[in-house]
């Protein structure tokens, strides 16, 4: 399995977490000796190429496509995320922790000083994308990567929520990983005014190209909101105009989340079309989008890359969430969809969603914590230009009306 290519976040999905985690889980022994025998370095890793037989070398090629071990740092991050839309905390505690904390410790240990004070990854690739070199030559091979960096600071913020949660704040990885976070090199905007793919702002020989790994802070990262960070958030809209809208069903996927990510309905729809489209296996080109008959995600012969990513990106549209923010309809394409309900949706804090529209615009979202929470938990949750703070107990029913308005409860 291609890492960088096959994670869109499942929950949402309603996909559940056991093809990611048992395999971290499945792998386990492997990363940690591969990270000492490959790195002389501490905790464990993988590449990006894996497979059923637990593969965590670099694979043998151009390091384009060959190297890159921020595989199991973004497989690390699932962990976080299983825990955060279950709130399970044995899970947290005897899993997800140890895994977390190994992965941090391999890319404490990766990590170097660099110019201006900046903690480095060097070398840095972008996944499977070349730059023009100061000696006007293509090249892939440089330091400190926005894909790299953004990985590593979600792996880093993972483990202190965790420890803190944990009661672990006070352990020395805890404490190197505080020291090293405002070190990172941060997210650049580059002259044309898109987000800089690498520390430098090289000339980018294939503007059109199919990857979009600048931008995971936006999505499936957590570093980027249009709230929080709307220069940044302006950049990455810059970025996916610039990359364009062809390419094949993953990279679809990926744009549709990001565009809904972005709040931009319009934009997420049309890759939604884009996805949609039939395919004839006969007169088909190398890395076209679409659909065969079957609904298999085209890309000869076959890739389930956008067959898992559709849903978590067609959830995105409807549903996001962070932490104890929870945002209902972001993306919704309302001249396109006036009606329609959707149930069953996941959202961090352990909440399940059920929302329902009419003429565009919401009509009513039931929102509850399953009985096996243990405890309250304060939802701020918004809709167009309305904010409602919920307070939330397991097993009770919330239902909001269009105003964000709480009209009524009942038990689970």
């Amino acid at each position: 399995m291609n890492i960088a290519r096959r994670t869109a976040r499942s929950e949402q999905a309603a996909l559940g977490m056991g093809g990611v985690t048992g395999w971290v889980l499945g792998t386990y022994a492997a990363p940690w000796m591969r990270v000492s025998v490959n790195y002389g370095a501490n905790g464990w890793v993988s590449h990006q190429v894996t497979d059923l037989w637990a593969k965590t070398s670099p694979d043998g090629g151009d390091p384009v496509w060959a190297l890159w071990p921020m595989g199991g740092p973004w497989l690390a991050t699932h962990l976080w995320e299983h825990y955060s839309f279950t709130m399970d905390k044995q899970f947290l505690e005897k899993t997800a922790y140890p895994l977390l904390e190994g992965s941090a410790s391999f890319l404490l240990s990766w990590l170097i000083e660099g110019q201006g004070g900046y903690l480095e990854t060097n070398p840095s690739t972008s996944p499977e994308h070349y730059f023009i070199a100061p000696n006007g030559k293509k090249a892939c091979v440089s330091y400190s990567t926005t894909m790299d960096m953004s990985v590593i600071r979600e792996v880093f913020s993972a483990v202190l929520l965790s420890a803190d949660i944990l009661g672990k704040s006070s352990s020395d990885v805890v404490q190197k990983i505080k020291k090293a976070l405002p070190r990172l090199r941060p997210v650049q905007i580059a002259r044309d005014g898109t987000i800089m793919e690498w520390a430098q702002d090289f000339k980018d020989p294939e503007v059109r190209h199919r990857h979009v790994s600048h931008l995971f802070g936006l999505y499936p990262g957590h570093t980027m909101t249009v709230e929080q960070t709307p220069e940044l958030c302006k950049a990455v809209a810059n970025s996916l105009c610039k990359r364009g809208d062809e390419g094949p069903g993953w990279s679809t996927s990926w744009k549709m989340a990001l565009w809904a990510h972005l709040h931009n309905s319009e934009h997420a729809y049309k890759m939604i079309l884009q996805l949609i489209t039939l395919v004839d296996p006969k007169h088909e080109v190398s890395k076209e989008g679409g659909l065969y008959s079957n609904l298999f995600a085209a890309h000869p012969p076959f890739q389930i890359d956008a067959n898992f990513g559709f849903p978590a990106a067609l959830s995105e549209m409807l549903v996001q969430s962070t932490g104890s923010e929870l945002h209902l309809l972001p993306a919704l394409p309302r001249d396109k969809w006036p009606q329609g309900s959707v149930k069953g949706l996941k959202a961090r804090g352990g909440l399940t969603v059920n929302i329902s529209w009419k003429e565009g615009s919401l009509h009513e979202a039931l929102l509850w914590s399953g009985s096996g929470s243990s405890q309250d938990s304060l939802v701020r949750v918004h809709y167009g230009g309305h904010t409602a703070m919920i307070g939330v107990s397991p097993g009770q029913v919330y239902q909001l009306n269009s105003g964000l308005k709480c009209s009524k409860t009942w038990p689970l």
